[in-house]
């Protein structure tokens, strides 16, 4: 598993008015063996991430907080103030999934329960002197 966290957030998080997580699960096109990217991909990934933060976090409507690659699928969470908008504008931006398997997941999630999990899992790596981006 490899798991991105935004450290912005530790001792911040619940921010106020961001109650809803969204998930964006992106299905790997041709993952290795062990379940990650292949290099054949990564650049059209990459690019799809980024888009994808592009159309969420467009007016601090939605925060990317965590993204997490395994078995065969990437995983971008964010957590959003405007539910209406995330489902508006993943609908109008097909497009931006160069022929990608995607799926969507918006939840109520006041307290950052994702997020607050991936911060005491992590935390024991990073006092180790492990690191996350």
């Amino acid at each position: 598993m490899i798991v991105r966290i935004a450290n912005a957030y530790r001792g911040l998080a619940p921010v106020p008015g961001y109650d809803h997580h969204v998930i964006v699960s992106v299905h790997l096109r041709n993952p290795r063996p062990n379940g990650f990217p292949s290099s054949e991909e990564a650049d059209d990934l990459k690019a799809l991430e980024i888009n994808i933060c592009r159309l969420l976090e467009s007016g601090n409507e939605s925060l990317c907080v965590l993204v997490v690659t395994n078995n065969g699928l990437r995983d971008l969470i964010f957590y959003t103030r405007n539910v209406e908008s995330v489902k508006q504008r993943t609908e109008d931006a097909k497009s931006v999934f160069f022929g990608f398997k995607s799926e969507f997941w918006i939840e109520p999630d006041e307290r950052w329960e994702i997020y607050q999990h991936f911060c005491k899992w992590l935390a024991p790596a990073q006092q180790m002197g492990g690191t996350s981006a």
